[in-house]
């Protein structure tokens, strides 16, 4: 969590502008600091007690003991954990798997004894109220959601857009009739969709590996988002929105949100217009990776794409607007949207077909901003 988002949610627990929040918090580091440099002890109310702890100086001897030296002292940042928060977090996340499943079947029993022969704790829930109850409570370490339970899709798409729960890994049973290929409205993607008829030793598997990947993800990754979405202007809209809240959880503010904002809606434009020709049956994927420097944004459509290396180059030697009425008069169309992303992220990337853009934008410039 970096401090604007800190600030953020501080500001909105207060009832307060964000501004107020971002002075009152820096103000509230710095005094800490401050304290702790000063060698006072801090109590954190209810949450953590620190406080510098110097290390004397002492005598290290080598095996032989004819020689010694002297270790010079050191000082340390002593960290205690409140006993309340030290007991809930020993209960907030357990090693648990969650499988949401509404009847019982063999096949879930066969999940159940594979993890608990693993060691992990299995808890199991029968509808989407009871689900969204443990993945607030509990936070398990992976979600498997099945195609017969009611509002699965909400359901996946709560947790996986929700900034706590959105690092669960999430999988998805489904029929051989869905298509997530194509699907009819905006679908927040899990981390694997599995159709039936489903092995269960390859799926046992994959499920040991997407808890592996998830573990080592984690580590890079502060947050993922994916979901796919008909050319269709209401589920455009929709990922309007979706967008707009995941940057804002990531902490970006001020010009760096307009300008991540404004070229991810050109790129999603562009997909609609010139890869899907605004064909509703056609699809666009889009892709949200956050790490601590960063936020990269992919989308991709099933177009034909276009030579974007060639064009960049003509918007570079001239001036955009000239390049978009030659291209215009050739017969093309667009042109100053591609200027226009290249402008506002930090770093455009087109894959060699031109269907698939990356847009990166990085943290150190939102907060500037």
């Amino acid at each position: 969590m970096t401090r604007e988002t800190l600030a953020h949610r501080a500001a909105t627990h207060a009832g307060v502008d964000d501004a107020t929040a971002v002075r009152v918090v820096a103000a509230f580091l710095d005094a800490l600091k401050g304290s702790l440099l000063a060698g006072e002890r801090v109590e954190l109310g209810g949450v953590l007690d620190l406080g510098v702890v110097v290390e004397p100086a002492r005598i290290r001897r080598d095996p032989t003991g004819r020689f010694a030296e002297i270790a010079p002292a050191k000082s340390r940042l002593d960290v205690t954990v409140a006993d309340d928060l030290r007991d809930r977090l020993s209960t907030q996340r357990t090693a648990a798997i969650l499988l949401a499943m509404p009847g019982t079947s063999a096949f879930g029993d066969i999940l159940s004894s594979h993890f608990a022969k693993l060691g992990w704790q299995v808890q199991v829930a029968r509808d989407a109220g009871s689900v969204r109850g443990l993945v607030d409570g509990s936070r398990p370490y992976l979600l498997v959601c099945d195609h017969q339970l009611s509002e699965r899709d909400a359901l996946v798409a709560a947790v996986k857009t929700r900034w706590a729960t959105n690092p669960i890994p999430v999988v998805t049973l489904h029929t051989r009739f869905e298509d997530l290929r194509r699907p009819r409205q905006l679908v927040v993607l899990g981390d694997l969709a599995v159709f039936e008829p489903i092995a269960i030793h390859p799926f046992l598997r994959a499920m040991d590996q997407v808890l592996a990947q998830a573990t080592e993800e984690a580590a890079v990754f502060e947050r993922q988002l994916h979901y796919r979405m008909p050319a269709r202007e209401e589920e455009i809209l929709r990922a309007f929105d979706l967008s707009d809240a995941f940057f804002k959880d990531a902490g970006f503010r001020g010009d760096a949100l307009v300008g991540l904002t404004t070229a991810f809606r050109e790129a999603v434009r562009n997909a609609e217009i010139h890869g899907c020709k605004e064909n509703g049956d056609l699809a666009i994927d889009v892709e949200f990776l956050l790490d601590r420097e960063k936020v990269t944004v992919t989308v991709e459509d099933e177009g034909d794409g276009f030579e974007h290396k060639g064009y960049r180059e003509r918007l570079g030697a001239g001036t955009p607007l000239a390049a978009a009425r030659q291209r215009h008069s050739a017969g093309g169309v667009g042109g100053l949207g591609i200027y226009l992303m290249d402008r506002c992220a930090d770093r455009l990337e087109y894959n060699d077909r031109g269907n698939r853009v990356t847009i990166s934008k990085f943290r150190a410039v939102a907060e500037e901003g």
